[in-house]
């Protein structure tokens, strides 16, 4: 994936440090697959990048064109990836990448 600017700010996920992952196990293949990673920017902000496929929920997202599904990227806050970490039991880099000892 190529970088995106967002708000006057570029998220790349090959520069960046990748901190978690998520995939729906329901829907783990195929159209409906869904993949959320959490990224951390070399200037210390953090982002969401979604991917999906045709079916997933992120398809209908406004940056995503294709018609076999794509890619969003979603900045957030430090509070919304230590959320997005307890929603998605990712509890082990809330301590080591996101400074919280729970």
């Amino acid at each position: 994936m190529k970088e995106r600017t967002v708000d006057e700010k570029k998220y790349d996920p090959q520069s960046s440090e990748q901190l978690a992952q998520w995939n729906a196990a329901e829907s783990s293949g195929g159209f409906m697959h869904e993949t959320e990673t959490l990224y951390k920017t070399k200037d210390n902000d953090y982002f969401l990048l979604h991917e999906g496929g045709l079916f997933s929920r992120f398809h209908t997202f406004p940056e995503v064109k294709n018609w076999y599904g794509g890619i969003f990227v979603q900045p957030v806050s430090l509070q919304e990836a230590v959320a997005w970490c307890e929603e998605t039991g990712n509890y082990d880099v809330i301590e080591r990448h996101l400074g919280f000892n729970g």
